[in-house]
């Protein structure tokens, strides 16, 4: 029974006005993926850049720095059910030295960014800033080229990977699997469709 439904639903000698429905669905189907890929890139595209930037940053020159300034901001925004939720983020500044020039920096690592909202680290917990007490001296890793580009986390430490980016990235990778067979079997179908539509 099941399968005498199956085949009917994948039979390829549709009638005129059913295929006009299959093509604007799989334009739409089409559009939808071209954006998805293109989201995907640029978020992939950025997470990799960051994380390269922190490797790189192992070759920095270590330097002797101290926290001038601290503190976590929060604001509320909508949950979307309904209800709102608090988002903190962490902001922080610090001077260094490096050949006899001061300097000033705001970013942890290139993955865990600081001081603006649109480059703050977002994920922090209301008290983050214990960890970075005005005062405190610190190891700041100073880019030897441009002295101004300084983190104070290089190498996998700065790397902005939680339990959220481990479950993340597996999905990353299934999804687009999962998407690029369910594509091609549609296609498979719309072509066998059309062709058949040409034949009568």
């Amino acid at each position: 029974m099941g399968g005498q439904e199956g085949d009917r639903a994948r039979d390829p000698n549709l009638p005129g006005s059913q295929m006009i429905a299959f093509t604007f669905f799989m334009v739409v189907f089409y559009l939808g993926t071209l954006l998805f890929i293109i989201v995907l890139a640029f978020v992939l595209a950025d997470a990799v850049d960051d994380a390269r930037a922190d490797l790189d940053a192992r070759e920095w020159t270590p330097v002797s720095g101290t926290i001038i300034a601290s503190g976590v901001d929060s604001y509320r925004e909508d949950d979307g059910e309904g209800g709102t939720k608090t988002t903190y983020c962490l902001r922080i500044e610090y001077e260094y030295g490096y050949e006899n020039e001061t300097y000033s920096g705001d970013m942890i690592s290139h993955s865990l960014h600081s001081s603006t909202y649109d480059a703050a680290h977002c994920d922090s917990n209301p008290n983050a800033d214990d960890d970075y007490p005005p005062g405190e001296s610190i190891t700041v890793y100073v880019d030897p080229n441009d002295p101004n580009r300084a983190v104070l986390l290089t190498g996998w430490s700065g790397l902005d990977v939680g339990l959220g980016e481990l479950i993340l990235y597996p999905l990353i990778i299934i999804i687009p699997l999962v998407w690029i067979r369910i594509l091609a079997s549609i296609t498979r179908a719309y072509l066998d469709s059309v062709i058949a539509l040409i034949r009568r």
